[in-house]
């Protein structure tokens, strides 16, 4: 079973699905959530995917024959107390306005309703920006290595503070905690992953494709001989990641 879909049955496990009538996936995205819900909830339940990406809704209503909206987090379109059951998967942390987009999850849902938002760990995957910080700083860009190291916008909404800011809309939240491994079968494996996006955290922002393609080719090779000595037998790579999901009740 792919990783991602075994995360998305490990979360409806957490609560009681099979009576759910109505459910609501917020930040849909591929639809891998909503086609849970489709296959966990009650038969004939009423299931809407809400994305900002129009490409997304679409897909997703699509493939899984359920209603589709545009909208954002913070002002879904919808009537109050309409849901059973309202999912937010890693949604939050981007959120530009966390407490209303707390509300409005809030507001929709129904009494008792279960808002199931799933965020990241403050240390997830911490060893590989450990290596890339280090990368920064042999390649001489201290400037980087320092934005890098900061905390994302990321850490605004993470397992060990997001109960807090659920905390104001609702009655209980249980903090529910997942630790995987991201396992790389070899050091060029991870460097295709570091060069896809990773290699550019913490740096200054530009438009031009061929400023990425360049401090890729700088930072690569430190990289590189930071990985090949955490290497494994049998010469994989492992990277713990530590995920999990925010189960929120509502009065």
């Amino acid at each position: 079973m792919p990783a991602a879909s075994a995360f998305y049955d490990w979360q409806l496990s957490l609560i009681d699905v099979r009576g759910v009538y109505s459910a609501l996936d917020v930040g849909c995205g591929e639809g891998r959530m909503t086609q849970a819900l489709r296959q966990r909830t009650a038969p004939g339940a009423w299931i809407v995917a809400v994305d900002l990406q129009p490409e997304a809704v679409a897909a997703t209503r699509t493939r899984h024959a359920v209603d589709g909206i545009r909208a954002s987090i913070e002002s879904l379109p919808l009537a109050p107390s309409q849901f059973e059951l309202v999912t937010a998967g890693h949604v939050l942390p981007s959120a530009p306005d966390i407490p209303r987009a707390v509300s409005e999850l809030r507001r929709v849902l129904a009494p008792g309703g279960a808002l199931l938002a799933s965020a990241d760990s403050e240390t997830s995957a911490r060893r590989l920006l450990d290596w890339h910080v280090e990368a920064c700083q042999r390649a001489g860009l201290t400037d980087q290595a320092t934005r890098a190291a900061a905390p994302s916008a990321r850490s605004r909404f993470t397992l060990e503070n997001g109960a807090e800011a659920l905390f104001r809309a609702f009655r209980t939240v249980d903090v529910q905690f997942r630790d995987e491994v991201l396992a790389f079968p070899s050091v060029d494996a991870l460097l295709r992953l570091y060069v896809n996006g990773l290699h550019l955290r913490g740096a200054p922002a530009s438009s031009d494709p061929t400023e990425a393609v360049s401090l890729a080719n700088k930072l690569q090779p430190h990289l590189r001989d930071l990985a090949s000595a955490a290497v494994e037998p049998g010469g994989r790579l492992l990277v713990p990641r530590r995920s999990g999901c925010l189960v929120a009740r509502a009065a």
